[in-house]
């Protein structure tokens, strides 16, 4: 919510707004423009899944180096 409702109330420019107000611009009163809705989720879930890709390695090492008991 921090993303969403005080940037609605202070800003007044839309070229200002964060992800989450984007994607309301999108979703109309009476009708969704559901191809930019998820071509806007879709470049907002990229960095994660790269970066998940490319630190997998380190990722599962320390797993299974925190999970070794003993």
């Amino acid at each position: 919510w921090n993303n969403f409702l005080l940037p609605l109330v202070v800003l007044n420019s839309e070229s200002k707004y964060p992800w989450p107000l984007g994607i309301m611009n999108y979703q109309g009163e009476y009708s969704t423009d559901w191809q930019l809705v998820l071509a806007f989720i879709t470049l907002t879930i990229l960095p994660a899944i790269l970066v998940f890709v490319l630190a997998q390695r380190h990722i599962v090492a320390g797993l299974t180096a925190g999970a070794v008991k003993g």
